[in-house]
């Protein structure tokens, strides 16, 4: 309820009073804060399917892919929880060696491009590679650049990728035959890909509940070289403060570790003000 009192229009939002000189200014701000309270927060459904389960089913989507029965494989899900590493891990399992400035190799791993002709002139020049794209989202919500992975992706015998343009260019042709194969890593929705490239792919969604990240950091520790008391004061910490973490993931209960090696007795104090804030 709006009231005016000492000549300010008074209203009590989210439990905070709040006063403007101008009725319309304090309507504005309680229609903001009504948007704010009606939007929406996801729902994370546990899958009938182990975190563990998922990410065994990437590592054999990337050897079908690698052996080349399948042209392209999208993995999405929760950030931080081991996405990349499960993809290139299996890549180096199957002997293939990343693609660097001082040694080539036999896949590249990609964090951004700044145009669809930089995407076009990769798969000319690392046309005989596996292409990771991790986290390079913008690649695909350009529709030119939606376009050219649509034909590099096709299910065709022969991959055709066309550039039409009248730049000359003698080491990147207007047009070629595209044999590589190409990874998506993300932490976006499935749903916010193009359903052309969705069509075109294998999938595994790693979208994973408080719990099953838990489950995930607890498995990752268990492989770490820690002292035992190390780690389970660690992961004890992570678990009880699992669901007012800030951000849930591998990442930020790790940095924990660096805390309790060195903060001795006040280490968890400090955790909880990196963890949670």
């Amino acid at each position: 309820m709006i009231s005016f009192v000492n000549g300010m229009y008074t209203a009590v939002i989210n439990g905070k009073t709040v006063k403007r000189k101008n009725l319309k200014h304090l309507e504005y701000v309680l229609r903001k804060s009504i948007q704010a309270e009606s939007v929406a927060v996801p729902v994370v459904v546990k899958s009938e399917f182990t975190p563990m389960e998922r990410f065994n089913f990437a590592s054999q989507f990337v050897q079908l892919l690698h052996k080349g029965a399948i042209n392209s494989f999208i993995m999405t899900g929760s950030g931080g929880i081991g996405k990349t590493t499960n993809v290139t891990n299996t890549l180096e399992k199957l002997g293939l060696r990343e693609d660097k400035p001082e040694e080539p190799g036999d896949y590249l791993v990609i964090r951004g491009f700044s145009t669809p002709r930089a995407l076009y002139e990769t798969l000319y020049l690392y046309n005989d590679k596996i292409l990771v794209l991790d986290d390079a989202d913008q690649v695909f919500k350009d529709p030119l650049g939606a376009n050219l992975l649509k034909a590099a992706l096709d299910d065709k015998k022969e991959r055709i990728i066309t550039w039409s343009s009248s730049r000359e260019d003698e080491e990147v042709p207007n047009r070629f035959v595209y044999t590589g194969k190409v990874i998506f890593v993300s932490n976006l929705s499935i749903n916010n890909f193009p359903q052309a490239i969705v069509s075109r792919s294998q999938k595994v969604d790693l979208t994973l509940t408080i719990d099953e990240k838990v489950e995930v950091i607890g498995d990752v520790f268990n492989k770490m070289n820690l002292q035992a008391d190390i780690r389970k004061d660690v992961f004890e910490f992570v678990k009880k403060h699992a669901k007012d973490a800030k951000d849930l993931n591998v990442r930020s209960a790790a940095s924990l570790i660096t805390l309790r090696e060195n903060f001795g007795d006040e280490w968890k104090r400090i955790a909880k003000y990196s963890f949670c804030g």
